[in-house]
């Protein structure tokens, strides 16, 4: 069911985005909540996976990493139709070891009447030189 009153342009599903990233960031999965379509699916390496999945993994990553409120970076974004394709990099701190770290991903969804209805991503994390040099890679 469509609601007329949500703007359908490739700038709002993009900001609809945008917004997930900020509230991924805060951890605040109750908001996120409004941003998700009922039957939303997400494919991830892991597998398929239902809202209460994607919540229970953001609490699980923010238990994991520290997350700054501008630890995404969108670096590149675009939409055709109601996909909106999404290339990001996450600064995020080791909550045990306190060691700095970035991630690099890409994440294609199908936004529509203002929700997240079905999502791809994959994420890798990108090795400092530091960790390189401890490797014995130069």
């Amino acid at each position: 069911m469509n609601d007329p009153t949500v703007e359908e342009t490739p700038e709002a599903r993009m900001a609809v985005f945008r917004r997930l990233v900020e509230l991924y960031a805060r951890a605040d999965v109750d908001a996120l909540e409004e941003l998700i379509a009922p039957d939303y699916v997400g494919h991830t390496s892991a597998g398929p996976r239902d809202w209460p999945a994607f919540r229970q993994s953001i609490l699980n990553f923010h238990q994991i990493f520290d997350y700054a409120p501008d630890s995404f970076v969108v670096e590149d974004q675009f939409a055709s139709g109601d996909k909106v394709a999404t290339r990001m990099t996450a600064h995020v701190r080791n909550r045990e070891t306190g060691e700095a770290m970035t991630m690099i991903g890409i994440n294609l969804a199908v936004i529509q009447s203002g929700k997240i209805r079905e999502e791809w991503n994959t994420w890798e994390m990108v090795q400092s030189p530091e960790s390189l040099s401890m490797q014995g890679a130069s």
